[in-house]
């Protein structure tokens, strides 16, 4: 049978569409203004095939980074971040990625707003295609800045950004207790609570899903308040470290629960239990902690035992990091961990149960921030196959 010249068309699309791909750069993409969700999906599977990590070494107004190889743990600049929309001499930090996508938040500074209000402005950047894009402001937090964190759905497009903000409202005195978080100004009193808002790439705005149990700590290692990790579809952030400890998460419906850090005997030392050195991190595709002891770490998991949950110590390895070290970032990619100090990399082999030690940049570390990182096409709006919105260029 005789193909048509739509079949013939067809045919080459599906079967010969790797080698297309395997042929385009992903920068020689930056100036398209539709993407196919089909050429994407094709493209983010190759680049998976050879995962690395993205790395800023240092918070600076102008925010540079570096691809590293997860073999050799070579660098090279990977791009430049540096928007014109960008509050003025406000410093970008980078919070997360995935599919070849990061958020950056930084504060913003306005003269003319009493410093009793808050905000951060919140990016999200492609830095391989040299794309921006600015989010719309959410409500204003009061006397605190927000708490960010970032979920990915099942589509490779869909992203949402979870905002935790500070409300305050006016209250009779005679309903002040106790319990509870309160503000006076002059004979005015008002209660403080935590709300939670999600923005939707989907639609592009925020609605607000109603109060919170509590609110994610203020780590000295990270200037805004927004360590997290997002694993198995739910976000998780740090709450307390004081016993018995605790971490919120929230699903991608909204959902919030708290969760309780793992409990020891009571005849172990202090030191021995969870330190102020203890960092969430994602261990082969579950959520995990990373507690750094004297010479030696713990590293706990999260695992599903059926009706419930509970933590499971997996592994205590010992390591060469000294006390005097402060461990300023971990990650980790497959069967490695990555532990960023002030001045060098640490990286741990699972299996081979090796240790490196990698010199950093010469300045040294200064607020870093490194994740695994995946090249992509995926425009920063979500909106794969459609005309790009008010995304800029770098």
């Amino acid at each position: 049978m005789v193909k048509t010249r739509s079949q013939r068309i067809k045919r080459m699309s599906a079967v010969d569409a790797i080698d297309v791909r395997s042929r385009v750069s992903v920068k020689s993409i930056r100036y398209c203004k539709k993407i196919s969700k089909y050429l994407a999906e094709l493209q983010l599977a190759e680049s998976r095939k050879n995962p690395s990590f993205i790395v800023c070494h240092t918070m600076e107004t102008t925010m540079k980074l570096y691809s590293m190889d997860a073999r050799s743990f070579r660098h090279s600049l990977l791009n430049t971040v540096d928007p014109s929309q960008r509050s003025h001499d406000e410093s970008m930090y980078m919070i997360s990625t995935y599919n070849g996508i990061i958020c950056c938040v930084n504060t913003i500074c306005d003269e003319d707003v009493e410093n009793k209000f808050c905000d951060l402005q919140i990016w999200i950047c492609n830095p391989c295609t040299r794309e921006t894009l600015l989010l719309s402001q959410g409500r204003p937090s009061f006397g605190i800045e927000p708490s960010v964190g970032v979920a990915y759905g099942s589509d490779i497009s869909d992203y949402r950004i979870f905002r935790i903000y500070c409300v305050r409202k006016e209250i009779p005195k005679e309903k002040v207790t106790a319990k509870g978080y309160y503000f006076r100004e002059g004979q005015v009193v008002y209660a403080l609570a935590y709300e939670c808002e999600v923005y939707s790439s989907s639609n592009g705005s925020w609605k607000n899903i109603g109060y919170v149990p509590c609110v994610p700590m203020r780590s000295g290692l990270r200037p805004y308040i927004t360590g997290h990790i997002f694993v198995g579809g739910t976000i998780y952030w740090l709450v307390s470290l004081d016993e018995p400890g605790e971490i919120l998460s929230v699903d991608l419906e909204g959902r919030f629960e708290v969760i309780n850090l793992p409990e020891h005997s009571d005849g172990l030392k202090g030191e021995d239990k969870i330190t102020e050195a203890t960092h969430l991190l994602i261990f082969q595709g579950s959520l995990a902690l990373l507690v750094l002891h004297l010479g030696e770490m713990d590293i706990w998991v999260w695992k599903d035992e059926g009706e419930k949950y509970s933590w499971d110590l997996v592994l205590t390895i010992d390591t060469p990091i000294r006390d005097e070290e402060l461990v300023l970032s971990v990650t980790s990619l497959k069967n490695k961990l990555v532990c960023v100090n002030e001045t060098h990399w640490r990286i741990y082999d699972v299996e081979t149960k090796i240790w490196r030690k990698r010199r950093g940049p010469r300045t040294g570390f200064v607020n870093p921030a490194v994740f695994p990182f995946t090249e992509s096409i995926l425009p920063c709006n979500g909106g794969v196959g459609q005309v790009e919105g008010n995304s800029k260029s770098i």
